[in-house]
């Protein structure tokens, strides 16, 4: 019997989506919006489940979209906890995408570590949303896959509609056909999180602030009974005056009065009560799913009305399974959709492996988010498509609006002693094919403690991984002399310069160049007795620089070692009388090692390993070319510019935890750590006269970038404590 039922509920639902068998009312749930207090949406489904009410059609806005989305492709309550549990919220609203991008692009993001980019496409504006919704793309690409050839919502297991606005009329946007991928972003996109999408020449967005709750879709659907989820919160809560608060308090008052309308069409209501949560509590995931349980339970006698027996129950899972699809087919083509010609056979080669075999999705967006080094594309995602009986993989491209060019802004902020800090603001203009394919132009200033002016250009040589690369620029640069927690004597270098070379990229994340340097000093004492000359005259130099980045962040690393060598020879340098000290055939070489790694699954923890060390060899520099410490776990317990040699060496150990996070878009992890470092500056091995220090301190990754706060002190003596905005790992 069984059986029988199971036959003919699919072949009633195949005629009709909204008919119902055995002469029941039909069935329909709207899913209301509320960020992440929609994860309640699964405690509900649960409790439908256990106690076998059917759902015969659906609606969603927002993350109810997305909740009742993957309900609605056949996934049961069990699925949908362990797809929520299976999610990396860091990395979900993260978007930092910097273990995957090339070297150039590593050091944009260390010199200028703010998580805001701003365009100069169309005048200088800000990026599109403060998440470019990359993840969430390969998120929903990964749901919606084996559907690729879904016409309509109405043939999904359970017919499903997705509510969103379309900006261009301001009205509300009902979607039932077409890419069901697409749908489920469109109303996940709040505005200034999320970028729009674009559809069928609409401009779509969160559906909540039209219709948060749409039990007026699944009424038009076909729904005798429409039971509406309302998880978007309580009116009447106290207001938090906070900027950011303030605006999302702003956003869920829109929301509620929406609500209220659309609440009109529901036979019944489940109210959720989320008191306590707010809009961005994605990690507590499993009380959320509990309360939405409680509401449904509340519910109780109204609900078990719609229940059905047990036979009737299986024939209607039954119904269900038999229009699931859960097989992704082997791609046989490769075509893509809004890339760059150029990029394409970028595109082509990284992913061809995924042809012709079974199809592995971590893989394909492990290889995706790779591309997002080409730094032209808000998100890459991706969907199956069919040519005749063959199915392909179609890459989907969606370019920054905004950029390029780029416009970066830094601000920077560092101690050498208690009283004496040194403030830069800084601006880098970034721009693409300046003269000819792959080639960059960087454009940098800088104001404050040490100005500077500096453009640069880079262009590959044909397709081969050899590039040229010149630059030409000025800076000043203050030279401070330190005695216990003062600076006696300030020495003030000015200079012009101009540099050309070659290099050769080893790989996406390693290059080696090599170039000359031609250099105008003017260096002259600006307070105290520093007891360096008045400067001046034409300096030339050569040198050779290795770079291998292979970390997954500019601030604190979860994995990878990133390593700077540099080999330079001054080959004429001015004459300064009576000093015995010269720059004159200088040959210095210096090298900078830190690698990172997290023991367990959580990377929670972080052990650190630094390495630093220079020499001159049998040179003698001037004092500006001396190597100094006093840098951050380079023997930070003495203030910048107090030990300085002609060699150093330091080796630094440390750990640090994750204790907090600053609001997801807002910024990242907070960390406290503590360092033990070993090390000496010295101007021959007879006085090396090795130093310990103990440091620890918080640093904390914001919209701005990296903020320090730390102390470090010597075991023999001396103590410091520092403050720092910006690069904090040199």
């Amino acid at each position: 019997m069984p059986t029988l039922i199971a036959v003919l509920t699919v072949c009633a639902l195949i005629a009709s989506p909204a008919r119902a068998q055995s002469g029941r009312p039909v069935v329909g749930v709207a899913f209301g919006g509320g960020s992440a207090r929609g994860l309640a949406h699964v405690g509900v489904l649960q409790w439908f489940e256990e106690h076998h009410i059917p759902i015969d059609i659906a609606a969603g806005t927002s993350m109810g979209g997305l909740i009742g989305g993957a309900f609605a492709i056949g996934m049961s309550a069990t699925e949908l906890r362990a797809l929520v549990d299976g999610i990396d919220w860091d990395t979900m609203f993260g978007s930092s995408t910097f273990r995957y991008q090339s070297i150039r692009r590593k050091e944009d993001a260390r010199s200028y570590p703010s998580r805001l980019e701003f365009g100069v496409k169309h005048g200088i504006v800000p990026p599109t949303s403060l998440n470019d919704g990359r993840q969430v793309d390969l998120l929903l690409a990964r749901l919606a896959g084996p559907y690729y050839q879904l016409k309509r919502f109405d043939e999904l297991p359970t017919p499903f509609r997705v509510v969103a606005v379309d900006l261009t009329t301001g009205d509300k946007a009902v979607l039932e056909d077409g890419s069901l991928a697409t749908a489920l972003r469109a109303t996940m996109s709040l505005p200034a999180i999320f970028p729009p999408v674009d559809r069928d020449g609409r401009v779509l967005v969160d559906g909540g602030f039209l219709d948060n709750v749409p039990a007026d879709v699944v009424k038009h659907a076909g729904a005798a009974v429409v039971i509406a989820v309302d998880v978007g919160g309580m009116a009447g809560t106290a207001v938090d005056y906070s900027m950011f608060q303030l605006l999302g308090d702003a956003v869920d008052a829109t929301m509620r009065a929406a609500t209220r309308e659309a609440l009109a069409d529901a036979d019944l209501t489940i109210s959720v009560d989320v008191t306590g949560f707010d809009s961005l509590d994605w990690r507590r995931a499993d009380e959320l799913i509990a309360r939405g349980y409680e509401a449904a339970e509340r519910r109780r006698e109204d609900l078990l009305r719609y229940q059905l027996s047990d036979p009737e129950w299986q024939g209607w899972l039954a119904a269900r399974e038999a229009r699931r699809k859960v097989v992704i087919p082997q791609p046989s083509f490769l075509t893509t959709a809004g890339i760059r010609p150029a990029d394409v056979v970028v595109v082509r080669r990284k992913l061809a492996h995924h042809l012709d075999v079974p199809l592995d999705v971590p893989a394909l967006e492990h290889d995706l988010t790779a591309l997002s080094g080409l730094d032209r594309y808000q998100s890459l995602t991706w969907r199956m498509v069919g040519e005749g009986d063959r199915a392909g993989l179609l890459v989907i491209g969606h370019e920054k609006r905004y950029a390029p060019p780029f416009l970066m802004l830094g601000f920077a902020i560092e101690n050498a002693t208690s009283q004496d800090f040194s403030v830069d603001v800084g601006a880098r203009y970034l721009t693409f094919d300046t003269v000819g394919a792959g080639s960059e132009l960087r454009l940098d200033g800088q104001l404050g403690t040490d100005p500077s002016a500096t453009a640069a250009l880079y262009k590959p040589l044909g397709g081969s991984a050899f590039f040229v690369r010149s630059a030409a620029g000025a800076r000043a640069q203050t030279f401070d002399l330190v005695s216990g927690d003062s600076v006696i004597a300030t020495y003030r270098e000015r200079h012009l310069w101009a540099d050309g070379g070659l290099g050769v990229n080893l790989s996406t994340d390693s290059e080696l160049s090599g170039g000359v340097v031609v250099t105008r000093l003017n260096d002259a004492v600006r307070t105290g007795n520093p007891g360096l000359p008045d400067l001046s005259g034409r300096e030339i130099g050569a040198h050779l620089l290795w770079v291998v980045d292979r970390q997954d962040s500019p601030v604190v690393p979860a994995h990878g070692t990133r390593a700077v060598a540099e080999l330079s020879q001054t080959l004429s340098a001015p004459e300064v009388p009576g000093i015995t000290r010269t720059n004159q055939n200088l040959t210095q070489a210096e090298l900078h090692v830190s690698s990172f790694f997290s023991p367990g699954r959580a990377a929670r923890n972080r052990l650190f390993v630094v390495l630093s060390g220079g020499t001159s060899f049998d040179d003698r520099p001037l004092p500006t070319r001396q190597f100094t410490l006093g840098y951050p776990f380079v023997l930070d317990a003495f203030r910048v510019g107090e030990r300085r040699g002609d060699h150093y060496g330091v080796v630094t150990l440390g750990g640090a935890r994750q204790v907090a996070r600053l609001p997801d878009f807002l910024g990242g992890p907070v960390f406290a750590g503590a360092w033990l470092e070993n090390g000496a500056a010295f101007d021959s091995h007879a006085d090396v006269d090795v130093n310990t220090q103990v440091g620890f301190g918080v640093i904390a990754d914001t919209l701005v970038g990296p903020v320090m706060i730390a102390g470090s002190a010597g075991v023999t003596g001396g103590w410091r404590t520092m403050f720092g905005v910006g690069r904090i790992f040199r």
